[in-house]
């Protein structure tokens, strides 16, 4: 992944989408539409070549790629760490 080509807004919806595996509930975390999260999603996807999210087998949600648990816990603390130099 080619960080120059990533945007901070894009790793914080992906933050909440990871923790939700779900674009309604992370989309409205994030005040967003739906829609544009999902065209966020459509750029994560690119940008790290991997689906991350895929819908659930009983239709509910989302589960996460191998790809995406790697991220998460990652993902996570560098935001905290983010978070914690702004604040």
């Amino acid at each position: 992944m080619d960080i120059r080509r990533s945007d901070l807004p894009l790793l914080i919806s992906l933050d909440a989408l990871l923790d939700e595996l779900n674009v309604t509930r992370a989309a409205r975390r994030l005040n967003i539409s739906q829609p544009s999260l999902s065209g966020q999603l459509a750029k994560l996807r690119d940008l790290f070549e991997d689906p991350l999210l895929v819908p659930a087998e009983n239709g509910r949600g989302m589960v996460p790629t191998h790809r995406a648990l790697e991220l998460k816990p990652r993902l996570s603390e560098a935001l905290n760490q983010l978070r914690g130099a702004v604040e």
